[in-house]
């Protein structure tokens, strides 16, 4: 539904400024018309607001798939390093051990843009580290990424290894899918798993 209204929202936007061209080129009064467009841009942007700020956390238990469409995800295990060969971390080291399936019925499925982050009570965010994550795979061997195509009712299992500072506080596992345009559409709540 969230979809649906953006991409409504995005046509109006489109005909309107088609219609403020038209104006223009025909030298007609396009003040009615900015107007309706700056209606529709407001009413979205407060209504993206609204459900921004509503938007909560719900804990998830370990192995919970989150699903996008017909990709899922999961943490199955969650670890702490205090060292990665010769690699130490600059706050902890903690791994990551995510399950990636296909549930589709009939093809193979290609995630778009997934994202593993680890976020703290501070709404501060970390991505894995490119360091600790070579220093694990110097160790266990590489990780197959987490954009990997899975066949039909394939699933595969990685590791991801991120640097977290020592004082970060009541941290959280989000998977997240889909280009930077998802960010626009209104927010549901967080499916997040609890780093213990």
């Amino acid at each position: 539904m969230a979809t649906l209204i953006f991409f409504l929202t995005i046509l109006t936007c489109l005909v309107l400024l088609i219609r403020i061209v038209i104006k223009a080129i025909l030298h007609k009064n396009t003040l009615a018309s900015f107007r309706i467009l700056g209606s529709v841009l407001l009413g979205y942007s407060l209504l993206w607001a609204i459900f921004y700020f509503k938007s909560s956390d719900k804990e998830a238990s370990l192995g919970t798939d989150i699903c996008f469409d017909d990709w899922c995800a999961t943490v199955t295990k969650i670890d702490k390093q205090e060292i990665l060969g010769n690699e130490k971390p600059n706050g902890q080291f903690i791994i990551l051990h995510i399950k990636m399936s296909n549930h589709a019925r009939g093809i193979a499925q290609k995630p778009s843009e997934p994202r593993v982050h680890i976020k703290d009570e501070n709404g501060h965010s970390w991505a894995f580290s490119a360091k600790a994550q070579q220093a694990l795979n110097n160790l266990i061997g590489n990780q197959v990424s987490i954009d990997q195509r899975l066949e039909l009712h394939q699933s595969l299992e990685t590791q991801l290894v991120f640097d977290i500072p020592k004082e970060a506080n009541n941290l959280s596992v989000l998977i997240e899918e889909g280009p930077f345009i998802t960010k626009l559409l209104f927010q549901d709540d967080n499916t997040v798993f609890r780093i213990q």
